[in-house]
């Protein structure tokens, strides 16, 4: 048997994998979900065709999310998780022994309870006593939140379907409203390869929350166009370069992507993603 699983960009790219075997196939509430057994990348879950995450590469993605704002934050202690139901992120941020909670809002309960079943190293944080999780949605939820919060991971899909509403400019000054002073926003901000249309919305919508913002990048092979970016956002300013290495120190070992150097060099983007954001100085 000869199968393959492609996700197709806006009939632009196509990216294939060969699979072994579907494990799951589904309609959710919200979205089509599956999990297919590749054999380049092992498990993968995706959402609407799109691919999320797998066995081999998650490991990017979440450490890239997640342990660059919470050392740049010079004491986390309470975070939001919104989206990231596949409970990565979250598990990334445990690692971090000063966080006292860590809330994880996912629309799409069947992703967590997937996640859970499928990819079970991804979603062992979801069982730490520091973890507490809400299904429901995000943008209601964090509606509710004032002044509470020191980091807000914004674990999106892309800006199709369910996650299309944490791209906008009012989910953004909502974000910035549930923040404490000196909190800090990440969110992923997709492909620096998208289109200057596209990134430039985003970038702009940020900034109906926030006053000081810079992106930063980092290459995962199963999304369609190898390198994506991230947002951090705050409305104090923060440098990059200033982020807690004791912190770092601490956690390192446990990392298969992230280095003391790399945090800062992540955020030296290509010139032409800062031409495409207006981002031209670092």
């Amino acid at each position: 048997m000869n199968l393959w699983y492609t996700e197709q960009e806006a009939e632009l790219i196509k990216l294939s994998f060969r699979t072994e075997k579907v494990l799951f196939s589904g309609q959710s509430e919200f979205q089509k979900i599956d999990v297919v057994e590749t054999v380049p990348y092992g498990r993968l879950l995706t959402l609407d065709g799109c691919t999320m995450v797998s066995d081999h590469d998650e490991f990017v993605y979440h450490e890239m999310i997640s342990h660059i704002p919470a050392l740049i934050h010079k004491n986390p202690k309470r975070v939001l998780v919104i989206g990231g139901g596949d409970g990565g992120t979250v598990t990334e941020l445990t690692k971090h022994a000063g966080i006292e909670e860590i809330i994880l809002c996912e629309i799409d309960g069947m992703v967590v309870d997937l996640c859970k079943q499928y990819f079970p190293n991804v979603a062992r944080g979801l069982n730490d006593k520091r973890v507490k999780v809400n299904i429901g949605d995000g943008i209601a939820f964090i509606k509710k939140m004032k002044g509470e919060l020191d980091i807000v991971v914004v674990d999106s899909t892309d800006p199709i379907g369910p996650g299309e509403g944490l791209f906008s400019r009012d989910f953004y000054k909502s974000v910035a409203a549930a923040l404490k002073p000196d909190g800090i926003m990440v969110a992923q901000s997709e492909s620096p390869w998208f289109s200057k249309e596209i990134l430039g919305r985003i970038q702009n919508n940020i900034l109906g929350g926030f006053t000081h913002k810079k992106s930063y990048v980092g290459a995962i092979p199963t999304y369609p166009r190898g390198l994506w970016s991230w947002t951090m956002a705050a409305n104090v300013p923060f440098d990059q370069r200033d982020f807690d290495r004791a912190r770092f120190g601490k956690i390192k070992t446990g990392l298969k992507y992230l280095t003391e150097g790399g945090i800062t060099a992540a955020f030296e983007i290509p010139m032409f993603f800062r031409e495409k954001i207006g981002q031209l100085e670092g």
